[in-house]
């Protein structure tokens, strides 16, 4: 069944998979904003550099987007994903990502043992970033860990750079009184904002035609506003919304999708509490009176 609007419509894949791809990548303002800090900050070779915004805003694609478009001789890049851990274990981490143990290279400290990879690294002419990804939950314990990782030199030189990605508390967490010297080290930070009406239109046209659409469904107008009204403008809750909007088109064989669609949709993904908390608080009183839509 996954596959219905994908044979209708003669697609060549599915647009609107749930999963990070930078093959659909979107490069609206502030995306194409945190885009530039990154690789303002990788000339700097130096510093802290912070991405935020609401899950689902695109932040993991923009790093894989990124990682994509670096010279893979001139960068070494290890990205930590899973950081609700102690100061002592982020170490360890960090010298798993970037494919040490403790014990390399005859060293039985692990800051030494990293050290001594990054100065062979910056021999070789190669640049070592560490991006820390869903960073709100680093604690200050492991934030502090990660400035005084950052403070390793060889002849006047940093090592390691660090991208912390994450969700808007990350930004409270680092001004908290005592960060004050991880707060200085920042050269930029950059917040990915959801996407407007128009942006909304933009992005679900720009992933239509990478995969062959050829405007086959039309939406209309009215359809493109209740989409961007019930996932407020957040491109995975568009693809959630747009995934399941184009199987029901395909399913019904329609080749115009208006704005009751998209109701009937939104009011099955109410049901199976799969709207965001927010969209439910703000739109609930909306939803319940469309539910005569899905009967």
């Amino acid at each position: 069944m996954l596959d219905v609007y994908k044979t209708f419509y003669n697609f060549k894949e599915q647009p609107f998979r749930l999963s990070p791809d930078c093959r659909f990548c979107f490069s609206h303002p502030s995306y194409a904003n945190a885009k530039s800090y990154l690789k303002y900050a990788i000339l700097e070779g130096e510093g802290f550099v912070a991405i935020t915004g609401e899950p689902g805003t695109g932040k993991t694609t923009l790093i894989a987007t990124l990682l994509a478009e670096l010279d893979k001789g001139r960068v070494q890049v290890a990205t930590l994903a899973n950081v609700q851990v102690n100061s002592v274990n982020l170490l360890s981490m960090v010298l798993e990502e970037f494919g040490l143990q403790p014990g390399d290279h005859s060293q039985t400290n692990p800051l030494s043992t990293l050290k001594q990879f990054l100065i062979q690294q910056y021999k070789n002419g190669r640049r070592c970033i560490l991006i820390v990804d869903e960073a709100q939950g680093l604690s200050v314990d492991s934030l502090e860990e990660l400035r005084l990782i950052s403070n390793l030199q060889h002849n006047n030189s940093l090592l390691l750079q660090v991208f912390l990605v994450g969700q808007e508390p990350l930004m409270d967490i680092i001004r908290t009184p005592g960060l004050e010297q991880l707060h200085q080290r920042f050269i930029a930070t950059s917040h990915l904002e959801a996407l407007g009406l128009a942006e909304t239109g933009d992005y679900i046209e720009h992933r239509l035609r990478k995969v062959g659409w050829d405007n086959d469904p039309v939406l209309t107008e009215e359809a493109m506003n209740l989409i961007y009204k019930f996932s407020g403008g957040i491109p995975r809750r568009i693809n959630l919304i747009c995934h399941r909007l184009f199987l029901h088109g395909g399913l019904k064989q329609k080749h115009k999708l208006v704005g009751a669609d998209v109701l009937h949709i939104v009011v099955e993904l109410h049901k199976e509490g799969l709207l965001a908390p927010r969209m439910r608080e703000e739109f609930g009183d909306y939803v319940g009176n469309l539910k005569f839509i899905s009967s």
